[in-house]
């Protein structure tokens, strides 16, 4: 007994349908008529992306912010091949971004404070210069 001539879910890529003519599959695919709404399970790094990356915001900066990034840019990438049967595309996308602010934030702050005591140091060396001056009876004296 064979199975009847139709259209059937293509075994090779199951976001498309493919023709069975009632012997074998033939050339013709079509995308499939169907689709679910929502995904059946959402990628199990997606949330922990968006923790990492909102940590990074919060306290972290790089030490959470770039594992944010990796694995939310991992994350989406498995999602995006999985053909619709995993979700949280939208936490991993949350996760990488909220990283990279992260990230950056933390470079920035880290330059901020270099820059403050760099600043700090030459301006309070330009107050350590000591004067020595000559006085009236011919001696000298030094002021710092």
């Amino acid at each position: 007994m064979s199975t009847a001539a139709g259209w059937y879910p293509d075994p090779e890529n199951p976001v498309q349908d493919r023709y069975w003519d009632g012997d074998a599959w033939t050339a013709h695919r079509s995308p499939r008529a169907w689709q679910p709404l929502t995904a059946t399970a959402d990628h199990r790094s997606a949330t922990t992306a968006l923790v990492l990356g909102i940590l990074s915001l919060l306290l972290c900066g790089l030490f959470t912010g770039i594992p944010a990034m990796v694995v939310g840019r991992r994350a989406q990438r498995e999602i995006d091949a999985s053909g619709g049967r995993l979700g949280g595309r939208g936490s991993a996308t949350a996760g990488f971004w909220t990283g990279l602010v992260g990230t950056l934030w933390s470079g920035f702050a880290a330059l901020l404070v270099v820059g403050v005591f760099a600043f700090g140091g030459a301006v309070s060396s330009s107050f350590d210069t000591c004067s020595t001056i000559t006085t009236n009876d011919g001696g000298t004296a030094t002021t710092c």
